[in-house]
């Protein structure tokens, strides 16, 4: 019988506060054995998916904390089965349960380091995508190399590192992330005086292709707006234009626009006037965000109770394809996503002169230069257009050059 591992929820073993704890159960040569995970769930018929064994969207809980724990927690069951068949050892619950409980760590790897360095920005709470981001480029250098340590690293390791990604067809900046993260990690090692060594880094320059971030144009968003109000769409494509246009006027991700709910549209007094203001926890960066609704998206925008969702907003490649219905009626040479809408607004934002700062509050960002982006994409936006002054000169008549 092959050995087994699964997450699961000791409901005969409840805590005093109510909640149930987290286990994982491994069965090797029908023996079992459960390990603690450290986390619970409060009502667990509520908030807990049996599917995913992960904890649903919750407001009493940091819910990605907990569910890193249980992800890791597989993670490293699913690690310790892998080294054990790897060094061709005999596969005993005692064996793993020594591993498991005892992991091996070596000042000198990278590995442990950089995993250490995931958990210590997980109980800091940061940005949950800097750590999916971090656990991949782990797992990425994993693939080229099981063992590392900090010694390995020369700038030879590096050079080849780098020529094994682009072999597997990475771009430009996929390398630059996964080569960054490897020169962070040494940094922070070296500030913590875990090891001593040159940094491979120094003579070794990390090129970056700026972003390609396409947007819409104000005139191209009134195409769009001329289109829904003639109602000729089908239903499906016309709801996607609807939920397009609405991100469009406020920026949001498609992942926050696919959970707003009424209850975050806020009716508020300012100044003596009344007016509608979204408040919505990112999911991204976890960052609270508010945005005023301007009028255009207060029409979009129909009654319903506070738990309902404001938008009907479908699987991103269900969205995506009627995305690609609308670009092909209104003759745009452009792939239509939420990443677009996103960009529209801002880029239309700062044509309108509305301050950096602003729009960086109302996208959510977490600095200023993020934001900066954009203006740069509107300057060649103006030099594009600039440009047609000489390419369509007015009359036959042009000056000369004195």
């Amino acid at each position: 019988m092959n050995p087994t591992y699964k997450i699961f929820l000791r409901s005969d073993y409840p805590k005093k506060n109510g909640s149930v704890p987290v286990y994982l159960r491994v069965i090797i040569n029908r023996i079992k054995k459960d390990y603690a995970l450290g986390v619970s769930v409060f009502e667990p018929d509520k908030y807990w998916d049996h599917k995913s064994r992960q904890i649903k969207r919750c407001s009493w809980v940091n819910m990605t904390y907990i569910n890193g724990v249980i992800t890791d927690g597989e993670d490293r069951a699913g690690e310790v089965f892998r080294n054990i068949r790897k060094e061709n050892r005999p596969m005993t619950l005692a064996e793993f349960d020594k591993r498991f409980k005892n992991p091996i760590e070596i000042k000198d790897c990278f590995y442990t380091f950089a995993t250490k360095e995931v958990e210590h920005l997980r109980k800091m709470k940061k940005a949950p995508d800097t750590i999916r981001s971090y656990k991949s480029y782990i797992s990425k250098m994993k693939k080229y190399k099981a063992k590392l340590t900090f010694g390995e690293i020369t700038r030879e390791w590096v050079v080849q590192y780098h020529e094994y990604m682009i072999g597997l067809g990475n771009g430009v900046n996929t390398c630059h992330k996964a080569l960054s993260f490897c020169r962070t990690m040494i940094k922070r090692a070296k500030r913590d005086k875990v090891v001593i060594m040159e940094n491979p880094f120094e003579d070794y320059p990390l090129t970056k292709q700026p972003g390609v971030r396409d947007f819409l144009t104000i005139e191209e968003i009134e195409r769009m707006e001329k289109l829904y109000l003639s109602d000729t769409l089908k239903p499906g494509v016309q709801n996607a234009l609807k939920c397009f246009l609405f991100c469009c006027y406020n920026g949001l991700r498609y992942r926050d626009a696919k959970i707003l709910k009424n209850m975050n549209v806020k009716k508020e007094i300012h100044d003596g006037q009344e007016i509608l203001i979204i408040r919505i926890l990112q999911h991204k960066t976890e960052q609270q965000v508010s945005i005023p609704v301007i009028q255009k998206a207060k029409n979009l925008i129909e009654p319903g109770f506070q738990e309902q969702t404001v938008l009907r907003l479908r699987s991103n490649t269900t969205i995506n394809r009627h995305l690609k219905t609308i670009a092909k009626k209104l003759e745009l040479n452009k792939r239509l996503t939420f990443h677009v809408s996103r960009h529209s607004f801002a880029v239309t934002a700062i044509i309108r002169e509305i301050p950096i700062e602003v729009i960086s509050k109302l996208l959510g960002h977490t600095e200023l230069k993020t934001t900066q982006i954009y203006t740069k994409i509107v300057d060649e936006l103006k030099i594009k257009y600039m440009k047609r002054m000489d390419d369509q000169p007015l009359g036959e008549s042009t000056l000369k050059t004195v």
